[in-house]
């Protein structure tokens, strides 16, 4: 998760996206007063800074890698939030529960436990990256003001750096490599679009 007052933007993680790709690429642009929270396992190319401040006395406030947006506006305050342009990604709900079921079985910092998960037991347990919770609001709005296609990414991307006023392309491939094929019939692509509907609402996604 990224707040960038050099250059006027927030950056919502969400998972499977190419996020932490995004982050070490916009990590180039940041200036010193720019909020960065760590990565764990650590990503060469990125460093984190002043993740963690005092505010309303001695008490530490801490903004987190995947901070939902209503969590970060109450960190940096309404003004901050309204005026900087706040962005997120997001991935065609198949393709991204592919790609989240590949990591569980693959990524060795995931993997526990998981190693002779079958695609029909990862959908039996229903544990899908649903990240509708992040840029939506208790209330049911919308908390940012774009949601960047995966599928478009490097071109979006490229988008908001003419925006905002700096250069940036998606040149970082971390924890990339965990990618499986899955064979993936119609009923389930549409119980798969049905756990997604929250979020399709938003992001257009339809099967």
């Amino acid at each position: 998760m990224i707040v960038s007052h050099k250059h006027k933007f927030i950056f919502i993680k969400t998972k499977k996206t190419s996020g932490t790709s995004v982050e070490v690429d916009l990590n180039r642009v940041l200036g010193p007063d720019d909020v960065a929270t760590p990565i764990m396992p650590p990503v060469a190319g990125h460093q984190p800074q002043n993740f963690a401040f005092k505010k309303f006395g001695f008490i530490p406030k801490r903004f987190a890698n995947h901070m939902p947006a209503a969590k970060v506006k109450k960190l940096v305050g309404d003004q901050v939030f309204n005026d900087y342009f706040v962005f997120c990604i997001e991935r065609e709900p198949v393709d991204k529960c592919i790609s989240y079921y590949s990591m569980l079985k693959k990524s060795p910092d995931h993997n526990k436990g998981h190693d002779d998960l079958t695609w029909d037991a990862y959908l039996e347990l229903g544990e899908f990256p649903l990240d509708t919770f992040r840029y939506v609001g208790a209330q049911g709005e919308l908390l940012v003001d774009q949601i960047l296609r995966y599928e478009t990414l490097a071109e979006d991307l490229k988008t908001v750096g003419d925006r905002l006023g700096f250069e940036v392309q998606l040149k970082s491939k971390a924890k990339a490599g965990f990618r499986q094929d899955v064979p993936v019939s119609d009923a389930q692509k549409q119980f798969i679009y049905d756990a997604f509907a929250s979020s399709n609402t938003f992001t257009g996604y339809t099967l």
